[in-house]
């Protein structure tokens, strides 16, 4: 069945072309002359066209062969597609084109007020002409988008990436206690985790990725905190710390603290590695293999 209709279409694609240029030059003889197709041929192609649809598609008026008002309908139809996949077509050539394309770039929602603006705007200047679509997400979703093939580059971290994704580390953020800003401990510059045992954590939930390494943190402090709130997003989390709901271990905020809390170090010091993950079955776009390219060269 697929093999009959992509003979049809291959046969009906020339004489459609020249029904087109009918429309456009108003009779026959002149459509054959722009199509560049002899006469005894297009008058044989709009015949068995006609045969094909199963009405007359042109008439004699005069010495001249003109369209009939069912040529001249199925002539704009013709149009209409010509027009649909001339723009498939450039859309196909800008795909393949690396200063062009489309690129889906996933990231976390905690890197979107500094890091992915700087990244984006340097790339932009460079390529002005790709387009982009952004996902904020958390990591879990992020490795799921970019193992679906639904994202092409995603800024994550590179805790637990599964054998199927591609993960490379671009830099580390430190991570931090987060508590409010009268809090006892917020003139400290830094505190070891174990001065905080009986604080009332406010935390990720189980299942985040950021979740899992937090709780290594607490093990080889020695102690299993007590979790007053437990939420889905690192911002949110900073919130309910810095209204007085208890304290936090979570990557230091960039451009400083969020109001109405304090960020303190952590001795001995940990970090979390952030990086680019990609698919290693699915091989990237060009426009998404140049920004993935920049981004491994960028300075964060």
């Amino acid at each position: 069945m697929a093999g009959t209709a992509e003979i049809i279409a291959a046969d009906l694609t020339p004489r459609l072309t020249l029904l087109r240029a009918m429309r456009s030059h108003g009779h026959l003889s002149a459509a054959a002359e722009a199509a560049g197709v002899p006469q005894p041929t297009a008058t044989r192609w709009i015949g068995d066209l006609s045969s094909t649809v199963g009405v007359a598609l042109t008439r004699r008026v005069g010495r001249r062969s003109e369209l009939t008002a069912a040529g001249i309908a199925l002539a704009d139809a013709v149009v209409t597609s010509h027009q649909s996949l001339a723009m498939g077509v450039a859309r196909a050539l800008e795909a393949a084109d690396p200063a062009r394309g489309h690129v889906v770039f996933g990231f976390l929602r905690s890197l979107g007020t500094t890091s992915v603006p700087a990244l984006l705007r340097g790339f932009r200047s460079e390529y002005p002409h790709v387009r982009f679509s952004l996902l904020q997400a958390g990591h879990n979703e992020l490795l799921e988008r970019v193992a679906a093939g639904t994202v092409d580059v995603a800024l994550s971290s590179t805790l637990a990436v599964p054998a199927d994704l591609h993960s490379v580390a671009l830099y580390r953020e430190p991570l931090v206690l987060v508590v409010q800003a009268d809090h006892r401990l917020a003139k400290r510059r830094q505190v070891r985790l174990e001065e905080c045992r009986h604080e009332p954590f406010v935390s990720l939930r189980p299942g985040v990725g950021l979740r899992s390494l937090v709780d290594s943190l607490f093990t080889s402090a020695g102690f299993s905190p007590a979790h007053g709130f437990e939420g889905d997003d690192v911002e949110t989390v900073r919130g309910l710390v810095a209204v007085g709901l208890g304290v936090a271990v979570l990557p230091a905020r960039e451009g400083g603290p969020l109001a109405g809390a304090a960020e303190l170090c952590l001795r001995p010091q940990r970090h979390r590695e952030i990086g680019l993950i990609t698919s290693n079955k699915r091989r990237l776009e060009p426009a998404a293999a140049s920004f993935y390219r920049y981004s491994l060269e960028s300075s964060f």
